[in-house]
Order: C-alpha cells, then sequence, then structure tokens
C-alpha cells in the first residue's frame, strides 16, 4: 500500500463500499428516514477508478484497463470475505480521527487497487463512478456518487476557509464597546460575545461575503442567499443553536415562510454536496448525478437517489446537516476591527452533517 501511514475511517469506508458494491451491486434506495424504497432500478455494471474498470459478472470482478484489456479476475467470495475483515477492523478501532493500518486488507489493495485509494479522478466532488444499469430505461448509464459514512468522524460539507466568511458591519457602536468586546476570551467567546453585543443594543447588518467567486456563486443559486445565509449564521450563535432544521423553524414567520427558506437552503446543500466548491466560480452543473451511497453505524449501504428521488436527498440533507464553529484564533469571529470609521466583524460558515 502506497500510503504507510494508513488511512482514516472515511477513506476505509470509501474501500469499503467499493468492495461491497462489487459483491452486491443491487442499488438499495432509501428515503431520508432510512426506510428501503426499491432496489431493482439499478445495479452497477462497472466501477471505475482512474485508469481501470472493474467490471461485475455473477461470480467474479474482472479487472479491466481502459482499452478494455483484462487484467486479472477475482471471485466474488474473495472480495467478499475481505469486505467482511474490512468492516469488523472499521468498527473495532475506536478512535474517530486519525490513520490507522489494516494489514489483513494490504494484499487485495496492493493487487486489487495497485496500492491506490479506491477514488477515481474522474469526477472530483464524487467518491465512487460506475457504469450503471438503470431498468426504468433499460439502459447503462455513467454515474457518479458522494459516499458518506456514518463508521467514522460526521463528513464535512463546506469546509471553513477564508472564502467561506461573512462580513458584517456594526453601527449604535463606538471604540469602548469594540474594545470591550474583543477583551472577552471565555470559553464560549462566540455566544459571550454575540449576548454583549445584543446587549448593547449593536445594529447589525449583513455586507457581503470576503470571496467574490461564493458570493458569485450564492448568487447563482439563488440572489438572497447570501444574505439567507448571513442572516441565519448570526442567528446561530445569538439562539445557541447550530441545527438547520432548527434554525429554519426559528427564521420562519409561519408555513409559508418555513417552505421558502427550506428551498433555498436545500438548493444550497445539493450544491455544496454535489457540485460547488466556495473559492472557485461555479457553473452551475453537479459533478455528482447520482446521489449519496451512505454508509451506515452497522455497515449496511442504501442509496439516496437523485435521478428519481432528488426531493428524498433534499429532505435528508435539511434534516441531517448543521452549521459548525470553525478555529477561532484563525477565522477571528466577532472580532470587532474599524475600518474608514466603521465597525466591523466576520463569521465563518462551516457546515457538516450531524
Amino acid at each position: 500500500m502506497k500510503n504507510n501511514n494508513g488511512l482514516n475511517k472515511g477513506e476505509w469506508s470509501e474501500l469499503y463500499a467499493f468492495l461491497h458494491l462489487l459483491k452486491e451491486p443491487n442499488l438499495i434506495i432509501i428515503d431520508e428516514n432510512l426506510n428501503i424504497i426499491d432496489n431493482k432500478i439499478f445495479k452497477i455494471v462497472d466501477i471505475l477508478l482512474s485508469d481501470k474498470k472493474y467490471h461485475i459478472d455473477s461470480k467474479e470482478i474482472q479487472k479491466i484497463t481502459s482499452d478494455d484489456n483484462l487484467i486479472k479476475k477475482y471471485s466474488t467470495e474473495y472480495i467478499s470475505e475481505n469486505a467482511k475483515t474490512l468492516l469488523n477492523k472499521i468498527l473495532n478501532h475506536t478512535k474517530s480521527k486519525g490513520s490507522f493500518k489494516i494489514d489483513e486488507v494490504t494484499p487485495l489493495i496492493d493487487d486489487l487497487l495497485d496500492g491506490k485509494k479506491p477514488k477515481g479522478h474522474s469526477f472530483e466532488k464524487g467518491d465512487l463512478a460506475a457504469n450503471v444499469f438503470d431498468s426504468k430505461i433499460s439502459a447503462v448509464k455513467n454515474i457518479s456518487y458522494n459516499i458518506k459514512s456514518n463508521l467514522g468522524s460526521k463528513a464535512t460539507l463546506l469546509n471553513a476557509s477564508s472564502n467561506t466568511n461573512f462580513i458584517y458591519r456594526i453601527d449604535n457602536i463606538d471604540d469602548e464597546i469594540m474594545e470591550e468586546n474583543n477583551s472577552i476570551v471565555t470559553k464560549t467567546k462566540l455566544l459571550d460575545r454575540s449576548k454583549f453585543l445584543n446587549k448593547s443594543e449593536a445594529k447589525i447588518n449583513f455586507v457581503n461575503t470576503e470571496s467574490n467567486a461564493f458570493g458569485y456563486n450564492l448568487s447563482l443559486i439563488d440572489s438572497n442567499l447570501h444574505k439567507i445565509l448571513a442572516d441565519m449564521l448570526l442567528l446561530s450563535y445569538k439562539e445557541n443553536e447550530k441545527d438547520i432544521k432548527k434554525l429554519l423553524d426559528i427564521v420562519s414567520k409561519n408555513k409559508d415562510d418555513n417552505l421558502f427558506y427550506k428551498k433555498k437552503m436545500s438548493d444550497f446543500a445539493n450544491a455544496v454536496t454535489f457540485g460547488m466548491r466556495a473559492g472557485k466560480k461555479w457553473n452551475g452543473i453537479n459533478e455528482v448525478n447520482g446521489g449519496i451511497i451512505l454508509v451506515t453505524e452497522k455497515g449496511e449501504i442504501y442509496l439516496l437517489d437523485l435521478i428519481y428521488f432528488k426531493e428524498i436527498v433534499d429532505k435528508y440533507l435539511i434534516d441531517n446537516i448543521k452549521f459548525d464553529s470553525p478555529s477561532f484564533s484563525r477565522y477571528k469571529m466577532f472580532e470587532i476591527y474599524k475600518q474608514d470609521g466603521q465597525y466591523f466583524f466576520k463569521l465563518n460558515l462551516q457546515v457538516r452533517f450531524k
């Protein structure tokens, strides 16, 4: 294996999903509550990794070059045994973070995957690409998927960076309030600074995103999305609530409001899951077109299908994501600064599964 330090749980989970789907290629579609909807619509024909594909036959897996030359055959039983071993090792590894080795499957990785991680290069946002038979149209389609694993740490949908900073202007304060605010360094300083500014009757207004590319991408989804996200992000500290679904209930005045905000947040969650990056201008087209391969805590593997059941994927995302608080020392959130006689601070947006 080329990475001598091993892999983290998320990476091991991707390998497990790859092996599991080689031996059980019928995709099991579920709803947002993990209830099974169907297991006959989609069947994987080939899994595509880098310059090779893995063709699934009834009793064997064929490793084939990009120009369709057979490299080697593997029995489905051999793949299944390694998948079981890998799952047991993942489940028995108690630490959720950090890399670790699993020597028992190293020979398989070196042989089947040429010592590489099981992730193709064609779909940057996707974790797995495959040729899939769609029984609804009786045709094989090239489909890409994200893999979300519940075997390790909760996955991040939108990583914190300078690109995800939101800038706010503060009115009705002076230098004394600025200094007192910035001197709050308690363990809960973000919440405490928010409370202090509220108590000081500061007037806070969203100005813009720090990144022009991120602002453009949000406007591409909806012209008001940057303002909606900024308001919800600020509210998450005021109310000490990170759960997206609960924040939507707080910000909504009525059912129509709730429906409106849910739609905007669903579109945002869909974009950051399947196509958009904060620091790069987006064309509005998702790179991942198949949905989410979900690995449960017990190692069951299901599909949240984006092709025929997009509304279910949207519901799942809204029900299962939250805002996160990234590093204060790196992003200086609620740290008031003065510029051209006006007062400002920044909040950083990070979104992860809960």
